[in-house]
């Protein structure tokens, strides 16, 4: 076998290179247990070296033999998570080297598809929900808000709520989390539907009946609210329609909204506006990342003080600190209108090309 490996590495043909690759992987996979750091080292040295040289399926299938290996070297672990989602997505799902601070690194600077296969590891901590909720991308809400191997903080309960309204999966997950504690279920409950709400009841310890007054409180508000909300709706188009007639400015328009703690309204006016997806930019303006939303109020030349309206706003619905509203405002400011249309244009493009619509 070693006499083959050492002919096979001779040859540089890509498919040669490639079927030394998947013998030395299969000798690694059969053996790691036995061997010494000195062969550990001297295997990460010739993979490092013939990743540099293969092509993607073979690097895809290299990260799948070996991504559940806990004697993979680190490096090479690493420099495979690192590639593009195909070959990565075996390492970021399964493999066991990964560390806590890697995850939340990976998390930070790769795209969603990197994101959306970490949330689907065995075993995630609290600080790295924290970090995949943070981004507020809703395929990964669902998959962790769902994946019984990961922990979250009573923040991290809390602001995963703040999406289940609008998501049916989010709300049947969150009411399976036996995990949750009393102090975030009282975030979660008056944001889920009977149903959910029920199912959550009988999985929280509540000795002094407190979720039940909470459930019971709830369901009397969502009957005020929902008379409420349709007086407002209507409201919201009227006003709307008051932009559209140039009787009112869209300025002043987000501005009553935003005070108002109206964020759907300001989600479906701004929609209307922009020719977006109504779902697409409300999940914009309840994302914890704000780049999304300023390029869009930017796009439609909405001025920096009805911007900042809008951030307060966004920024009390997710429980974190006011001082957030005046750093994004800033940011704000430097953005260039020209490039943000551009932007835009670019997203109605790919929504067109993949089928999502909006209503005019």
């Amino acid at each position: 076998m070693l006499a083959d490996m050492v002919d096979l590495a001779r040859e540089k043909s890509s498919e040669k290179r490639r079927e030394l690759m998947g013998r030395i992987a299969d000798h690694f996979a059969e053996g790691s247990d036995n061997y010494s750091d000195q062969e550990l080292k001297l295997f990460s040295q010739i993979i490092s070296k013939l990743l540099e040289e293969t092509d993607v399926q073979s690097r895809y299938e290299l990260s799948e033999k070996i991504s559940r290996n806990a004697n993979t070297p680190h490096d090479i672990t690493l420099q495979l998570a690192n590639e593009e989602i195909k070959i990565a997505r075996p390492m970021l799902e399964n493999s066991p080297n990964l560390t806590p601070d890697d995850l939340l690194h990976l998390v930070t600077v790769k795209g969603m598809e990197h994101r959306l296969a970490i949330s689907l590891r065995p075993n995630l901590n609290e600080k790295i929900t924290d970090k995949l909720i943070q981004h507020g991308e809703c395929e990964i809400l669902r998959a962790i808000s769902g994946n019984k191997g990961a922990r979250f903080s009573d923040w991290g309960f809390g602001a995963l709520a703040q999406y289940a309204p609008g998501d049916e999966l989010i709300q049947n997950n969150l009411a399976k989390r036996a995990d949750m504690s009393l102090t975030a279920a009282k975030k979660v409950l008056p944001l889920l539907a009977p149903g959910a709400q029920q199912k959550l009841l009988s999985l929280i310890k509540d000795d002094e009946g407190e979720l039940l007054a909470l459930v019971a409180k709830a369901v009397h508000d969502a009957s005020l609210k929902n008379i409420e909300n349709k007086v407002k709706r209507i409201d919201a188009k009227k006003l709307l329609a008051e932009v559209r007639a140039n009787e009112r400015t869209l300025d002043c328009v987000i501005i009553i909204l935003a005070k108002e703690d109206r964020p759907m309204d300001c989600a479906m006016v701004l929609s209307k506006i922009s020719q977006l997806p109504e779902n697409q930019v409300a999940g914009s303006l309840l994302r914890i990342e704000g780049d999304s939303i300023s390029l869009l109020c930017k796009a439609l030349n909405i001025s920096t003080e009805a911007f900042y309206e809008l951030s307060v706003m966004r920024y009390s619905r997710l429980n974190l600190p006011l001082s957030k509203a005046d750093q994004l405002a800033e940011a704000y400011e430097e953005i260039d209108v020209s490039t943000a249309q551009r932007v835009i244009r670019f997203v109605k493009v790919r929504n067109t090309v993949s089928g999502i619509s909006s209503a005019a």
